[in-house]
């Protein structure tokens, strides 16, 4: 059985202000973890018509097979790749991934829509009578969930963080819940994971929720919050040279012979 999850991030920022910060995080963690043949690579980044919708569709390829937990990687290809693409019909996107040697027997599906509220709303993606059956949903809270202290920067911190720009930051606690924080808004994400593989299949699903999305999740946007101060006032113009730049600089350094010696070691936390 596909293992559903319903994660919901509120954040102290507006659907509008959102669509170019969570742009520009995911451009700066790309960079930030590719090096070595390791990381991001970017083979398209492009805008699509579909009917009456426009957006735009990107395709990447995550090399990662060293950062991944050894009993995982010990059923992994040596040279493990992950295929993302997305449909970024904002405010509604729709990301998969999936990994060519493992066939059909490994995908992730993600369905995310913004809205200005913060978390209430209870089937925000229109799901199925089914679906909601085996939906848990799992509220992240960006400033007061738990954190590995390996993983924490002061820096990073929403409780300590205040952007010089907006004035918004310190949160409190239980801040989203308050009536009086705004601007305010709610990244509400569907995901929906399969690993058809005997014996491990709910230990990976549940890594994988856990890990690779839901971690990634936590990680990112307290960074898109923590980095106000880099892309408030930055327009789309801005941000599309800069995904430009930055799938340059990847590629090159994707295909770096080996011998660099890499300055990181997270995973890549690019899932948006």
């Amino acid at each position: 059985m596909v293992l559903v999850r319903e994660y919901r991030i509120p954040l102290p920022i507006s659907v509008e202000e959102y669509r170019v910060a969570q742009l520009y995080m995911v451009a700066k963690v790309s960079k930030n973890h590719t090096s070595n043949g390791e990381g991001v690579e970017i083979i398209e980044n492009k805008p699509y018509i579909d009917g009456a919708i426009n957006g735009q569709f990107t395709h990447k390829i995550f090399h990662l097979s060293s950062r991944l937990p050894t009993w995982l990687r010990s059923l992994a290809p040596a040279s493990l790749q992950i295929e993302e693409k997305s449909w970024n019909a904002y405010p509604y996107c729709k990301t998969t991934y999936q990994c060519p040697l493992l066939g059909d027997r490994f995908s992730i599906s993600i369905e995310t829509r913004y809205a200005p509220d913060g978390g209430v709303q209870d089937n925000c993606l229109k799901l199925q009578p089914e679906e909601l059956s085996v939906r848990e949903v799992d509220v992240v809270d960006i400033a007061y969930d738990p954190i590995d202290p390996t993983r924490y920067k002061i820096e990073e911190d929403p409780t300590i963080f205040k952007s010089v720009k907006t004035g918004r930051g310190q949160l409190q606690k239980d801040w989203f819940k308050n009536t009086t924080t705004s601007p305010i808004m709610c990244s509400y994400k569907v995901c929906k994971v399969e690993f058809r593989y005997w014996g491990v299949q709910s230990r990976v699903e549940n890594y994988i929720q856990r890990s690779a999305i839901r971690d990634i999740l936590f990680m990112g946007h307290r960074q898109v919050f923590c980095w106000m101060d880099e892309w408030f006032g930055m327009d789309m113009k801005d941000i599309r040279k800069m995904e430009e730049e930055v799938k340059q600089e990847l590629n090159q350094l994707i295909q770096k012979p080996e011998g660099v010696v890499s300055t990181t070691t997270n995973t890549s936390n690019t899932i948006s």
